[in-house]
């Protein structure tokens, strides 16, 4: 994202760098997923490609609303590049909360997107497509402001200080941003997954209680379970992303990023 670009600009970015990356990382998000539920771990590309429909929409809608809002945001000067980048991620999170849920729904017990989508509206009502809502607010808040924030600003002070080129600086930049992005964030989405996985609530009810089962079952290393999978993906997405929002504006819009 950028303040040169409109927000309409901005948003189509962040579309087709999602759809890049969607494609190529789907099945990291499936082992992701299938860890944090104890689901087991499977190559089969039938299995792992499970949900990749609502999987592209999801990161398709979610990282063009991301770039949109954050460069929308960006514009407030007070808010700074890592302010914007956090509340652009929560604000964002509000519409993909309901995909994600669809999409995990579809790993555990397979089936289209309009009929899991039509089974959980028939079983849970409307509020129940927002089951997970508030960690995966609290999630993307840190998440987008790793990966929109933290790496937009080391890639600038690497190639100032360091004299790197843009693909190098990128990629470093990445790195960090993608860990920073993935690590502190993790938590939050193993509650959320585990709670969308579990709509009956038989065993996770609410964010509180998730947390505290989950601390019970393993302590860290199980609020941790799955986050080499997630890291690897969000590295990598950071990555693209990155390489996106710097690389195509001036290919296709005519404007540096």
């Amino acid at each position: 994202m950028s303040k040169n670009l409109t927000e309409g600009e901005n948003v189509s970015l962040g579309v087709l760098a999602a759809f890049l990356e969607g494609i190529i990382l789907q099945p990291t998000l499936f082992w992701k997923n299938a860890k944090a539920q104890n689901i087991p771990f499977t190559m089969n590309p039938r299995v792992i490609y499970r949900g990749t429909a609502a999987s592209l929409y999801n990161e398709m809608q979610m990282m063009g609303l991301q770039f949109g809002l954050t460069g929308l945001f960006q514009r407030f000067e007070a808010m700074g590049e890592y302010g914007a980048a956090m509340l652009g991620g929560a604000t964002a999170a509000i519409f993909a909360s309901p995909v994600e849920l669809i999409m995990i729904q579809q790993q555990k017990f397979g089936g289209n997107v309009l009929a899991t989508s039509s089974r959980l509206v028939s079983d849970f009502g409307v509020k129940g497509m927002f089951r997970g809502l508030a960690p995966a607010m609290m999630r993307d808040a840190l998440y987008v402001s790793g990966f929109l924030g933290i790496t937009p600003l080391s890639q600038n002070y690497l190639m100032k200080e360091y004299n790197m080129s843009a693909m190098e600086s990128g990629f470093w930049a990445s790195m960090l941003g993608g860990v920073a992005a993935a690590v502190p964030s993790h938590p939050l989405d193993l509650v959320k997954t585990c709670m969308q996985g579990d709509m009956k609530q038989e065993t996770y009810r609410n964010m509180n209680q998730s947390f505290q089962l989950l601390w019970q079952q393993g302590r860290v290393r199980r609020l941790f379970s799955g986050c080499f999978w997630r890291s690897f993906n969000i590295i990598a997405t950071v990555y693209i992303a990155n390489e996106c929002r710097v690389r195509f504006p001036p290919l296709i819009y005519g404007k540096e990023a």
